[in-house]
């Protein structure tokens, strides 16, 4: 037990170094002044290397050779694994790769920020160029090591023991069954009736805190704050999450704070004796399982009839709104109106997956070469056009929406969907286990929609591979059945004919 027990004081350590550049990540993003960049990303690179320094010490090989497995228990054993997990991870990637990019990137982010607000790709082409050649090293360097193609050794720590061959499977499959079922989609929906702003900052704000306090994110633990992205960040008693608003409409802001609210669920509540360790850091679940906790939030209950029920009056008198189209039916037909629309963030549950699947095949192609990050616009708006029949405008609403690249997060964007389906499968078992939870929702009730995903999915940390845990808690394996069958339910309201 001596090599284990020094395994846990070694990586308590390295989580409490990661633990605070998520709070230098998240201050950057919220509070930080602009001029402050290069000092942010001297202490991000610095401590990054630190924490490579820590995480690659040869001494954790010989301590995690000289083991006796048959004397921990399960979640110990697990421990383990994903100890040696990240140590392949972090070994496959010498110091200087890791400070170069945590440079490259910070900076990169910032530019992009400007970039996007000038609705200009060309501001940041050059630093993105920079940052995906490094990261380009970087799979080749992994990918060596992993014994894995140069995309897989990227999406590992991602979406981890998945191939992406295995991703080609799905991701042809839904392809293949988003455009004709958007036609019918579209053909049938009624158009709501419009909902006239302006929507004050303030009062949405509001109305997010008062979100929160119902969906039990608590602000003894928790904060909401706003940034140029949504996203969310913390553990245990110290997590954060954030949105964007838009006087123009409050539905996105406020989708926003129940999809991040549900990342911070399953940060708050994986076991507390663990959340000092890999296995209870849910990130190492692979960010599949992660999204599947804040989709289950923002698509699966947040774009319910019965969530509307509630939350409509709620939100009518907040903005002392009167006459028909602030009737609850009415506003739930605003939150689920399909369209073809540009952005990812605030896409509808049936183009959401294509939104994902052309970045996963145009971040595949910048990582395998056969795309140069000059002619990324260009193929975005192709990719585009394929998959959801419409051109981006501009750059703002194309290729700078979203911030993953330009912080070198590449591999990242398949667990998007994959947790849009998986949510799909984990609710539609929590409705055969809970059949009133859905009328609960109606009366403002969230705890037993919240409390099965806490005690099914969160609790359990990183105890099993995500694969394990989707068939544990569903009885089947990862299918995208679940997610046709939901879509088909809500949006054509008719039963799924087809078969699991």
């Amino acid at each position: 037990m001596q090599a284990y027990k020094k395994l846990e004081e070694r990586f308590e350590k390295i989580m409490t170094l990661r633990q605070i550049d998520s709070v230098l990540d998240w201050d950057k993003a919220v509070l930080m002044p602009e001029k402050g960049v290069n000092q942010r990303a001297k202490q991000i690179e610095t401590l990054g290397v630190m924490i490579h320094e820590m995480a690659t010490d040869p001494q954790l090989g010989d301590w995690m050779a000289g083991v006796n497995t048959q004397s921990l228990s399960e979640w110990e054993r697990a421990n383990l694994d994903i100890m040696q997990w990240q140590y392949t991870h972090a070994t496959a990637l010498p110091a200087d790769l890791v400070s170069r990019k945590m440079g490259q990137e910070t900076k990169t982010e910032v530019i992009w920020r400007k970039a996007r607000a000038e609705s200009d790709f060309k501001i940041v082409q050059d630093d993105l160029a920079r940052l995906l050649d490094i990261v380009r090293e970087q799979a080749e360097v992994k990918a060596a090591k992993l014994k894995k193609p140069l995309y897989d050794a990227l999406m590992d720590p991602y979406a981890p023991h998945m191939t992406s061959k295995d991703v080609d499977v799905i991701f042809d499959d839904i392809a293949a069954f988003v455009p004709g079922f958007l036609d019918q989609v579209l053909e049938k929906q009624k158009e709501p009736l419009p909902l006239n702003g302006p929507f004050a900052q303030d009062i949405q704000e509001k109305l997010g805190k008062q979100l929160c306090e119902a969906l039990g994110f608590e602000s003894s633990w928790g904060r909401l704050d706003t940034s140029t992205h949504p996203f969310s960040t913390g553990i245990g008693d110290d997590v954060r999450i954030t949105t964007r608003y838009n006087t123009d409409s409050f539905i996105n802001a406020l989708q926003a704070v129940a999809h991040e609210a549900g990342h911070g669920f399953y940060d708050r509540f994986t076991p507390r004796e663990w959340q000092h360790q890999p296995v209870g850091a849910s990130q190492n679940m692979g960010m599949a399982i992660h999204e599947s906790q804040s989709l289950s939030l923002d698509m699966q209950l947040a774009r319910s009839r019965e969530y509307w029920q509630w939350f409509a009056p709620i939100i009518q008198k907040a903005f002392n709104g009167k006459g028909p189209e602030w009737d609850a039916e009415n506003v739930y037909r605003h939150a689920i109106k399909v369209e073809r629309g540009f952005i990812r963030v605030e896409a509808d549950e049936v183009t959401y997956p294509a939104h994902v699947i052309m970045r996963y095949r145009l971040e595949k192609a910048m990582v395998e070469g056969t795309l140069q990050v000059k002619d990324l616009p260009e193929a975005w708006n192709e990719g585009f056009k394929a998959l959801l029949g419409v051109t981006p405008p501009d750059d703002r609403r194309g290729c700078l929406q979203d911030i993953h690249w330009y912080f070198g997060a590449f591999g990242y964007f398949p667990a998007y969907a994959l947790g849009a389906f998986t949510a799909a499968q984990f609710v539609d078992t929590m409705k055969k286990q809970l059949p009133n939870v859905m009328q609960d929702a109606a009366k403002g009730n969230f705890k037993p929609f919240n409390g099965w995903l806490r005690d099914n999915v969160q609790s359990k940390g990183c105890l099993y591979k995500p694969q394990e845990l989707v068939e544990k808690v569903t009885g089947q394996k990862m299918s995208t059945h679940f997610f046709k069958k939901h879509v088909t339910e809500r949006y054509l309201e008719k039963a799924y004919e087809g078969s699991c």
